[in-house]
């Protein structure tokens, strides 16, 4: 019986760097409520983002922000997994140095979210596409402590960027493509897949009663939690490969009517 389910948002619920609250996803977190199945919104946003997102349903949702770097629930902080310092110096000053061929990044912390750039082109994509809380800085490094995630962007050569940095920072911090433009470094062994398995392990429930979605390689940890595994099929093939199963993509609501159908076959008194 499924206890747990947990979603991914951008190209897995929504499309990617939308804001858009599913009309339908207000009533199926209440069903499934009702049935006792946990909802966790798993993502790789910033806390602030994700909560404005789930805002009229946030007492019933789980947040799994920033790869897993910060969960939280009902304004009680459950974990969070900061950067080490002397690491996150080196990526911040060679991520600097790669600023001249479009690469930008976010700094962030579990209350904010921080930029070195006055790029508006990239900061319209965070505080109108991603609806991001945004403090413009001169050094993140000296201004700003407990940095959890740096996110680094480029508009269309994101994947030259992980060929080269994956291999490099691999060894000593988590780094995963998330989202189409984005790669995202946190600390080493953090990921969503490390955040289900400590709420699972919270709460007490086991991978054969958790039901995951995504559509990233920053997703592929969930799968490895859950016996009920779904990429989208918009997702890139290697992650498909990782999951059980596929689901239609966010246009097509696939999330969405999935879970309906679970519902509907809770609701007849089927098993889930």
């Amino acid at each position: 019986m499924i206890k747990l389910v947990a979603s991914d948002i951008d190209g897995t619920l929504i499309t990617e760097g939308t804001h858009e609250f599913p009309k339908e996803l207000s009533e199926i977190i209440d069903r499934l409520k009702a049935h006792g199945i946990m909802f966790v919104a798993a993502s790789g946003r910033q806390y602030k983002s994700m909560y404005r997102l789930f805002q009229e349903k946030s007492e019933d949702v789980i947040f799994v922000s920033g790869n897993g770097s910060y969960i939280r629930c009902r304004n009680y902080d459950i974990n969070e997994h900061r950067m080490p310092k002397e690491i996150l110096e080196k990526l911040v000053k060679e991520i600097r140095e790669m600023g001249e061929q479009g690469y930008r990044f976010v700094a962030e912390t579990k209350n904010a979210a921080y930029v070195e750039t006055a790029d508006q082109e990239f900061l319209d994509l965070l505080i109108n596409g991603y609806h991001y809380e945004i403090t413009p800085i001169k050094d993140v490094l000296k201004e700003c402590d407990d940095i959890l995630k740096i996110s680094m962007y480029h508009k269309t050569k994101i994947q030259e960027a992980a060929d080269k940095m994956i291999p490099e920072w691999g060894n000593c911090l988590q780094v995963l493509r998330s989202g189409t433009n984005w790669v995202d470094f946190m600390k080493e062994g953090v990921d969503k897949g490390s955040a289900i398995a400590s709420i699972q392990q919270v709460m007490g429930i086991s991978k054969e009663e958790t039901m995951v979605f995504g559509d990233n390689s920053n997703d592929v940890g969930m799968f490895a939690q859950a016996k009920y595994s779904f990429a989208v099929e918009n997702a890139a093939d290697s992650v498909k490969e990782q999951a059980e199963y596929i689901a239609d993509s966010p246009e097509k609501k696939g999330v969405l009517r999935l879970l309906e159908e679970l519902l509907e076959r809770l609701d007849s008194g089927m098993e889930n």
